[in-house]
């Protein structure tokens, strides 16, 4: 295969990512440029990293790569993916593609137009993930009906549960509430935390009613990404069976109930190295046993995906699902309130209390 050669504009915990891909398999890939706000940080990164990291964009251009990813923050996200896209690059945006709808608009628009542009949304290609996607697509289980997760926040979150129950970009009604809860601090990025500290956390839920009649129901924690104590969860229903977590029950084919197990196979270290469901192949490392973990071989099944974007036109993942998980979040956004407000007021007719909101999906250009 041909060495995947990319540049990195953005300086944050998410570029370090890309770094880390390129260092683990050498061979397949390679990060060119490192792109800092100021030498000073890109100093720093390349001593304590072995970054090629730069303060000077010009450095990026001259890297010649096969196309630029924009890991910059939230805010500045859709400028800097128009800024190199109109540079002539082609551009692999982290999530979320952006923040408005506006901006949602003027990214589908830019594509229509010739623009390069994919949205980096990985999870489809984490291990567990791509396993499920592929018994789902067996048919298995029949027909998704529903689905419950609390794995992922919003736009990844709106992606997934489509992507489980089958479905395109069809109207929806959402249906949510954000709370603010009492739990315990257990990690951050950098360190453990011991000291028993109960602190407010955002608990965010939201029903999904589609078009089709299949639901998804969505609950996500502030600190689930990092907490020991808040696991993923996954249940899934089939008109002829269910997934729940790793256990999978459904009727034979003389409508006779049979349970089993997904087998996962993973190293000491936390690598998947296998997962099969009776001796079926749902996943294999894609990049062999490197010792990377989850998201960042996922990061790099897009890269792979991006290279292909680049030279054929086939999207690994359509930028129009990437703008409805976006949009789907900007329905989302609600206030933080605490459990239980507005109990006390009169909730009889259309009214919802307590922060609970209804909203409806709308005409958009790339449906």
């Amino acid at each position: 295969m041909q060495k995947i050669r990319y540049a990195v504009i953005g300086s944050g915990w998410r570029s370090l990512f890309y770094g880390r891909i390129a260092q683990a398999l050498p061979q397949q890939f390679e990060l060119t440029a490192l792109y800092c706000r100021t030498e000073e940080k890109a100093a720093r990164l390349r001593q304590e990293y072995g970054l090629p990291a730069t303060s000077r964009e010009a450095d990026v251009v001259d890297s010649r790569p096969d196309f630029v990813v924009s890991a910059v923050s939230k805010q500045n996200m859709a400028p800097v993916v128009r800024q190199w896209l109109d540079r002539g690059f082609g551009v692999l945006s982290e999530t979320p593609a952006a923040l408005t709808r506006e901006e949602l608009d003027t990214l589908w628009r830019m594509q229509q137009a010739g623009a390069r542009v994919q949205v980096a949304e990985q999870y489809r290609f984490y291990p567990y993930y791509t396993a499920v996607l592929r018994l789902v697509d067996s048919g298995l289980l029949g027909e998704p009906v529903s689905a419950y997760l609390s794995a992922m926040h919003d736009y990844h979150a709106a992606g997934m549960l489509r992507g489980l129950l089958g479905l395109g970009r069809e109207e929806f009604r959402v249906t949510g509430n954000t709370f603010l809860v009492p739990v315990t601090d257990t990690r951050t990025r950098t360190e453990v935390l011991t000291e028993g500290r109960v602190v407010m956390k955002e608990q965010r839920q939201a029903l999904f009613e589609y078009e089709s009649g299949r639901t998804g129901s969505y609950d996500f924690m502030s600190d689930q990404y990092r907490s020991p104590i808040r696991p993923r969860t996954l249940r899934l229903r089939g008109t002829r069976g269910e997934l729940d977590g790793r256990e999978v029950c459904w009727l034979n084919q003389a409508n006779l109930p049979e349970w089993d197990t997904l087998d996962i196979r993973q190293d000491p270290g936390g690598e998947v190295l296998g997962i099969t469901f009776r001796g079926r192949e749902l996943y294999a490392p894609p990049f062999g046993r490197c010792g990377l973990p989850e998201d960042e071989t996922a990061i790099a099944r897009m890269l792979v995906g991006m290279k292909r974007y680049m030279e054929t036109g086939e999207e690994i993942y359509p930028l129009a699902d990437a703008l409805e998980d976006a949009y789907t979040a900007l329905l989302m956004t609600s206030p933080a309130v605490t459990p239980g407000t507005g109990l006390e007021q009169e909730t009889t007719g259309q009214g919802m209390s307590g922060g609970w909101y209804q909203r409806q999906s709308g005409p958009r250009i790339w449906k």
